[in-house]
């Protein structure tokens, strides 16, 4: 029965998820090559000490890529299963809801990872070929609270979705913007790293919140 839920699911988001992939390997090769530029037009150490020491970022152009991701996948995920109400119809299968509900949660933060793969390999690979060893460490830090705001797009998107209520799918809404802007607040790269496990639990919650608006709707309380 899993399966034919995950059968479902992948269904639904095939193409968006194929269309993002190709923005996600488009945008990683962008900043490859933006790099290269950077370091036909200088010498090495003046890119390493604008990197470095001033904070310039040679791969910005990630910071709004996993938000994009996981808001596209949240709506092409849920949007069909309201419109036709074929999530009423599964809540009622002979399986724990909230075991379903997690699943359908699982499938879309799988095919978010999945479709961010190309961001992270791009990172790693312009970073160890053009920068010192310790730079990685940074790079890949800094870009995590990033994945965290695809995350929380996700499941901030399923929360406003599911809720059957115009009022507080608005009270959601903001919750869930307020929540994913904290992660991409500007900082010096690196700044949150000693922080993640503290910005990790917010999206915990927030999953675990999505359990709310699905009973609502499975029981039809939109009052």
């Amino acid at each position: 029965m899993l399966f034919a839920v995950f059968s479902k699911e992948f269904y639904k988001i095939r193409w968006m998820w194929c269309i993002l992939l190709v923005l996600n390997i488009g945008v990683s090769a962008n900043v490859w090559m933006s790099t290269r530029r950077l370091f036909l037009l200088d010498h090495p150490e003046v890119v390493w000490y604008r990197v470095i020491h001033l904070g310039q970022m040679y791969f910005e152009s990630f910071r709004f890529l996993p938000l994009l991701s996981g808001i596209f996948i949240a709506c092409f995920q849920f949007l069909p299963e309201m419109w036709e109400e074929r999530l009423k119809l599964s809540l009622h299968l002979p399986i724990s809801a909230p075991l379903l509900i997690f699943y359908h949660l699982g499938v879309g933060l799988v095919a978010l990872v999945l479709v961010l793969i190309p961001m992270w390999g791009f990172l790693l690979l312009t970073t160890m070929y053009y920068f010192p060893l310790q730079m990685l460490a940074t790079a890949l830090l800094t870009c995590v609270p990033w994945f965290f705001a695809g995350i929380a797009a996700y499941l901030g998107g399923a929360l406003v979705l599911i809720e059957p209520n115009l009022r507080l799918k608005a009270a959601n809404g903001l919750v869930s913007g307020a929540v994913t802007g904290l992660y991409l607040f500007r900082a010096e790269p690196g700044a949150y790293a000693h922080n993640l496990t503290l910005l990790f639990l917010p999206l915990v919650l927030m999953a675990l919140s999505v359990l709310y608006p699905a009973f609502r709707f499975r029981y039809r309380r939109a009052a």
